[in-house]
């Protein structure tokens, strides 16, 4: 099991990683863009687009996610927090998920979607659900702050990561021209939308009935039913998911057991 080391070095270092990587994967794009060098990501998700890829309006959540991320890191950085039990043991995988995210931004705009941006995304996936399982995890009382700079980022971050890793690795499929194991192209969106459903629901019951984690899941498939309007059985696949997350949650609680939402956030978001 992961263990955070608890030296000041360290708290220093990854409370400074979390600030210039929570700053990178905001500006990086934006430079490159500035710069004229490569192409911008919305091009690339053009070119390579595929049933399960949301509609383009579905990726301003990265506008609410970078803006409440860059709280949690200044917020993590008092030099108060240093030895925060919490931000200790989520710190360096928000690092990961931040620095990641920003190598992704690189590598997506300045090649294009092919397998070393799956790696770095499963990666972004990876960090981004290490936080959120040990913030699941963590026995104590959240306060006011850390319920809206420390648990919302994570929960909405690793939850719509979840879908757009499968979107990331629909598009380099298809730009490597894969025959989709023989299935044409809306079948294979349906299995690929059943193992992100599926996916999903695992992360929510290892999360305690996570709402914020399921509703950011649930804004990437009403986005995906918005981009398919012309494709009846992939927006009833989508809107099944939907339903299946619904449930879920609900069945959590049915059983008597407190889910995140109510924890940490209490009656007004449960």
């Amino acid at each position: 099991m992961f263990k955070p080391k608890t030296s000041p070095f360290n708290d220093i270092a990854r409370q400074s990683a979390n600030i210039v990587f929570a700053v990178s994967q905001i500006f990086t794009g934006y430079f490159l863009t500035y710069l004229n060098i490569g192409r911008s990501l919305q091009s690339q998700t053009e070119i390579a687009k595929t049933p399960v890829i949301p509609a383009g309006y579905a990726f301003s959540i990265w506008g609410f996610i970078f803006l409440f991320c860059l709280f949690y890191a200044f917020y993590q950085a008092s030099p108060s927090k240093r030895e925060n039990e919490l931000l200790r043991k989520i710190g360096w995988f928000t690092t990961g998920a931040f620095l990641f995210n920003t190598a992704w931004v690189l590598v997506a705009q300045l090649v294009t979607f092919n397998w070393p941006t799956v790696l770095i995304i499963i990666l972004i996936l990876i960090c981004s659900l290490g936080a959120l399982f040990r913030l699941t995890d963590y026995k104590k009382t959240l306060t006011s702050v850390e319920k809206w700079v420390v648990a919302l980022p994570v929960s909405v971050l690793a939850g719509w990561v979840s879908v757009a890793t499968f979107a990331n690795i629909s598009s380099v499929l298809k730009q490597l021209q894969f025959n989709n194991f023989g299935l044409s192209e809306t079948a294979f969106a349906l299995l690929l939308l059943f193992v992100t459903g599926a996916f999903a629901k695992f992360a929510i019951y290892r999360s305690n009935g996570n709402a914020l984690y399921g509703l950011a899941i649930i804004w990437a498939l009403v986005a995906i039913i918005v981009a398919n309007t012309n494709n009846d059985v992939v927006m009833v696949t989508a809107g099944a998911m939907i339903l299946a997350i619904v449930l879920t949650v609900i069945f959590i609680k049915k059983q008597k057991k407190e889910s995140f939402i109510e924890k940490y956030f209490g009656r007004f978001f449960a």
